[in-house]
């Protein structure tokens, strides 16, 4: 490792100490020692990380979805190469009070690309090695307080972990927190009245849906939100001329957002004086028309580009209100199994 990549390294993991503790994972797999079918996964899986670095959007890959949601997190991607292959790892950065998750975290990743240690720095900085046995941590070895060479020695034990006699694995550098290079321009100040949103930015597609003024089939918004697995935020608007409404933020992982989309045409009403608004995971904001296509591109998503919208066609200055007594909690097993089979009965 280079002069430049220690000091790109030690910048970001000490800007992280006393804030959030932290771990450092594999991101993809390595060698020709795997079974097959790993193999061909894992070449497919590289051949992705190659072509989403190109456009800066790692956001999608690696960490489940469920384990991200609502949390103030951080990963940043670490470049390194075993040879003249390219091997990149994972730095996380979590919240000191979930350390249980954050566990879970390593199992999946070491599970995944097949290595059997994660590195772990504590809230002090003390590093240690976490070693996993399946998705048990069987033992850890104590490094002392941290030093950017430890990615090095983490990063040849991964290569070792994957069987790749006689490689060595070197560190490049290390890049700067995915959701600030997906959505490079986007304002995050002022959030605080949309919940959650400022977490979500730059990771899932966040739609901004009116409460509708009627039911489909008997069921409430609510109810289809619980059937769609969407996690949200119920966010008031209210105008200087006593008008107020409410919207829903929904928080829309890629993989659902075809089935939310169709679902919520047959929800929305009333879209032509209360807009619907769509925010990609690069920031940009958009207009939506009821059938969900994009009616109107409007910039880069911020606080104020969002007033815009209603102080527009309003001309009244707006108030935004978060329900502060409202918390999403995942539906459970059965409701989500059953909301499927009633999406499917609706046209």
């Amino acid at each position: 490792m280079d002069v430049l990549g220690k000091s790109q390294l030690n910048y970001v993991v000490q800007s992280y100490i006393g804030k959030q503790i932290m771990i450092v994972v594999p991101s993809q797999s390595i060698g020709k020692d795997i079974d097959a079918e790993a193999g061909s996964n894992h070449l497919s899986l590289n051949r992705q990380i190659i072509c989403r670095l190109d456009t800066n959007n790692q956001a999608v890959l690696g960490l489940p979805y469920s384990y991200t949601t609502g949390r103030n997190w951080c990963r940043h991607h670490i470049h390194g190469v075993v040879g003249d292959e390219a091997f990149g790892m994972e730095l996380i950065c979590w919240s000191p009070d979930s350390l249980e998750d954050l566990q879970e975290v390593a199992a999946w990743y070491a599970h995944k690309y097949g290595a059997h240690h994660v590195l772990f720095v504590s809230l002090k900085g003390e590093t240690k090695i976490w070693n996993y046995q399946g998705s048990r941590i069987i033992g850890h070895r104590k490094l002392g307080q941290w030093q950017a060479n430890y990615i090095e020695l983490y990063g040849q034990m991964v290569v070792d972990d994957l069987k790749c006699k006689g490689c060595t694995y070197q560190c490049t550098s290390i890049e700067e927190d995915y959701r600030l290079v997906r959505a490079p321009h986007c304002d995050r100040s002022n959030l605080d009245d949309f919940g959650q949103l400022s977490s979500h930015l730059g990771l899932d597609h966040i739609l901004f849906i009116p409460a509708p003024n009627h039911q489909v089939e008997g069921r409430t918004m609510e109810q289809y939100l619980a059937f769609l697995d969407v996690p949200y935020d119920k966010v008031y608007h209210s105008f200087a001329n006593g008008e107020n409404f409410l919207y829903y933020v929904l928080y829309v992982r890629y993989c659902r957002l075809k089935l939310v989309l169709d679902a919520l045409q047959l929800l929305v009403d009333d879209y032509e004086s209360k807009p619907l608004l769509y925010v990609t995971p690069e920031g940009n904001l958009y207009i939506l028309q009821q059938d969900m296509s994009i009616l109107q591109g409007c910039g880069v998503f911020s606080r104020t580009s969002y007033v815009a919208m209603f102080t527009k066609l309003n001309k009244e200055i707006l108030q935004i209100q978060l329900d502060r007594d409202f918390h999403y909690n995942r539906p459970n097993m059965f409701t989500r199994m059953g909301g499927a089979m009633i999406l499917g009965q609706i046209k």
